[in-house]
């Protein structure tokens, strides 16, 4: 703290690159963004590292991206526009590029002093590599002790699975998540999105920043341990605990809630106090399901679950979408159509609220991108707004933490650092 009572960085520097910011306009004065003038190594690959790191970026962090000449491998999953693909997009908004080649002679020195002039890195090797490749956090922060080294893996640092490669589907699989997303039949499924890789980069986000918080009290830097293994475990909290008390088949907690096929599509129904299953019953003209005494409670109605479920999906089987949500939402109970990502973009509500605004990326096309909650959407020509080709910055990057000219030039010549020229759409 100062002598006019302000809390100051560990390293005292990110008043002045957050005066910078201020300068370039990278920073609105009337709302200042919470992470502007912090520096950021992202040096982790996939999504859930990459995930944290943008999030990170657009609350105004400046994030660099340290990616291998090919590229972060996320850029070839799916279908490619030029050097992006839909999950690259998804995780690098707001970053720029460097592409270093970290085998060759030297380019580990490139990277410890850049890291040596961040306050994250963010990495995801395999545990034990960053350490052999001299990039580890005891050797990061005997010259920068302020540090936040966050470490995403698999199965975290530690324990007789840490060197198992631990995928979003993987993780799925062994947290129990697919077991309590059954179908009809009652086979476990994969939910069908990177549902594991999406919260573990919240969770790292949440960490990274409460220690960020924690360094501004004086505690200075910490290494954080996030795995997809805990973090799809804290995650599933609830089911753990249901588990733990009433074993595997736990009761159902608002029953008869689920999805409905009806006449013209599906409908969701749910209930979270006992008038709304007495809307529903209103609704449905089923009066005689309400005073039914095996449907008195919600304990209750989870003990006569199937037969419940048979009688609701009958009735709303009669009718089409569009007339069951207005006759639920009359009665006061809880419904919503089973919409597509797209109608979901199209929806009267969304658009109203600029949720998904769309953005033209040259190379790519239009592209809806969901608005963060908390922080003002970017403008276009805000950094914030930007998604990094592949080692397309690397040059500037450099020359921002302190690189001369020449040297960048040395390392050019000797393919340490490889710049891409920008990539059109296929």
């Amino acid at each position: 703290m100062d002598e006019r009572g302000n809390v100051t960085d560990l390293r005292g520097d990110v008043t002045d690159r957050r005066d910078d910011d201020a300068a370039s306009g990278t920073s609105d004065p009337a709302n200042p963004l919470p992470f502007r003038g912090l520096r950021v190594l992202d040096a982790s690959q996939g999504f859930a590292g990459p995930h944290c790191a943008m999030l990170l970026a657009q609350h105004g962090a400046q994030v660099t991206k340290l990616e291998p000449p090919e590229g972060d491998w996320s850029r070839g999953i799916g279908r490619r526009y030029g050097d992006q693909s839909a999950l690259a997009l998804a995780g690098n908004r707001g970053k720029r590029s460097l592409a270093i080649d970290i085998k060759r002679p030297g380019a580990q020195d490139v990277v410890r002093r850049i890291a040596d002039q961040c306050d994250v890195v963010i990495e995801s090797f395999r545990p034990g590599v960053a350490q052999r490749l001299g990039l580890g956090y005891d050797a990061l922060r005997a010259t920068n002790p302020g540090l936040i080294y966050a470490s995403v893996s698999g199965y975290g640092q530690d324990g007789p699975y840490a060197q198992r490669a631990g995928t979003d589907m993987v993780i799925q699989a062994f947290s129990g998540m697919m077991s309590v997303n059954r179908d009809i039949e009652g086979r476990p499924g994969r939910i069908g999105f990177l549902v594991v890789d999406t919260l573990t980069g919240l969770y790292a986000f949440q960490a990274v920043s409460s220690a960020l918080y924690a360094r501004l009290a004086g505690d200075g830097g910490r290494r954080l341990d996030i795995s997809l293994m805990q973090s799809s475990a804290a995650f599933l909290g609830l089911k753990i605990i249901q588990a733990a008390l009433e074993g595997e088949q736990p009761a159902a907690l608002n029953a008869p809630a689920g999805v409905y096929r009806t006449r013209d599509g599906s409908i969701t129904v749910t209930l979270s106090k006992e008038e709304h299953f007495s809307a529903l019953c209103r609704a449905i003209d089923r009066p005689d399901l309400r005073t039914d005494p095996r449907y008195a409670s919600f304990e209750t109605r989870a003990a006569h679950l199937g037969e419940l479920v048979e009688a609701v999906g009958a009735e709303l089987l009669r009718g089409d979408t569009t007339d069951w949500l207005a006759r639920i939402e009359a009665a006061g109970g809880l419904a919503n159509p089973v919409n597509t990502l797209r109608q979901w973009l199209a929806d009267p509500h969304v658009q109203a609220t600029g949720a998904a605004p769309c953005v033209e990326l040259p190379g790519v096309g239009s592209i809806a991108i969901p608005q963060i909650p908390g922080i003002d959407p970017p403008a276009p020509s805000d950094p914030r707004s930007h998604w990094p080709g592949i080692g397309t910055e690397g040059a500037a990057v450099l020359r921002d933490f302190g690189f001369a000219d020449a040297e960048i030039e040395r390392l050019r010549a000797a393919s340490i650092m490889v710049e891409h020229a920008p990539e059109s759409s296929a």
